[in-house]
C-alpha cells in the first residue's frame, strides 16, 4: 500500500525549518524567519475523528535520523486485537522548503539507514518563503495525483484538546487526479516547536479531522 504525502499525514503535511529559531515577525502576514515547525524529537497523541464522531487514536512519535537531516515521523496505533500497526514517514529541509520521501510500504528496507530513505522519490509539503499567499503545485506521478498547496496564515491561534497553539501555520490543499477532478481538498495546522497540530480533508463522501488530545511528557 502506497503511503500518500496530502500533511502530512499525508496526512502529514506537513511540515518548516527542522533545527530552528523562534518565529521573528515584523511584517504583517509574512514572516522574517521561518518558524521551526518541525521537531526532532516529541511523543505526541492524536484523536481521528470521521464525520464529528470519534473513531481511533494513535501515536505520533518525531525523531532526527542519526547523521542526517532526516526527521522520522512514526505513526503507531494499537489495533482492535493485540496488534500495534506502525508506519513511518520522512521529512527533510532543503532550501526552497520541506519535503517529504514518497515511502512505498512494500518496498521499505527493514534495517534502513538514512541513504536508503533518500532513494525514494521526495515531494514538497512546505514551500518557503513561509509566507501568505505562497503557493505551489506538486505533481506525484506514482498516484496519478496533482496537490496544490496554499500558505492560508501563519499567525492563526487554534484550540485543541492538547492546548491553545498561537502563531500557527495553516496551509490548504487541493487533491486532483489526471483529469482534473478534484479528489480531496483540507488543510493542515502547525505549531512552532511541536509540528503537526491538526488536519482535516474533505472527499466527496465524508470530512476526516485529525487532532491533538495529548502532548506525552
Amino acid at each position: 500500500m502506497k503511503i500518500r504525502f496530502v500533511l502530512l499525514l499525508a496526512i502529514f503535511v506537513s511540515v518548516t525549518a527542522i533545527i530552528g529559531c523562534n518565529t521573528k515577525e515584523s511584517i504583517p502576514g509574512k514572516a522574517a524567519t521561518p518558524p521551526s515547525l518541525l521537531p526532532v524529537s516529541g511523543d505526541y497523541t492524536f484523536q481521528r475523528y470521521i464525520e464529528d464522531k470519534e473513531h481511533t487514536e494513535y501515536r505520533v512519535l518525531y525523531s532526527q535520523v542519526p547523521e542526517s537531516k532526516l526527521v522520522q515521523v512514526k505513526l503507531v496505533q494499537e489495533l482492535d486485537t493485540t496488534d500495534i500497526a506502525e508506519s513511518n514517514n520522512f521529512y527533510e529541509e532543503l532550501e526552497d522548503g520541506i519535503y517529504g520521501y514518497i515511502v512505498l510500504s512494500e518496498d521499505f528496507p527493514k534495517d534502513w539507514s538514512a541513504k536508503d530513505i533518500k532513494a525514494f522519490p521526495k515531494t514538497k509539503i512546505i514551500g518557503y518563503p513561509l509566507e501568505v499567499g505562497n503557493e505551489w503545485t506538486e505533481k506525484l506521478s506514482d498516484l496519478d495525483v496533482d496537490i496544490t498547496y496554499h500558505i492560508r496564515s501563519i499567525n492563526t491561534s487554534v484550540e485543541t484538546p492538547a492546548k491553545t497553539f498561537n502563531d500557527a501555520v495553516v496551509i490548504d490543499f487541493e487533491e486532483k487526479d489526471k483529469d482534473g477532478t478534484i479528489l480531496r481538498t483540507g488543510s493542515s495546522t502547525f505549531a512552532p516547536q511541536i509540528g503537526w497540530v491538526r488536519h482535516e480533508s474533505t472527499d466527496e463522501y465524508l470530512m476526516d479531522v485529525h487532532e491533538l488530545v495529548k502532548i506525552n511528557e
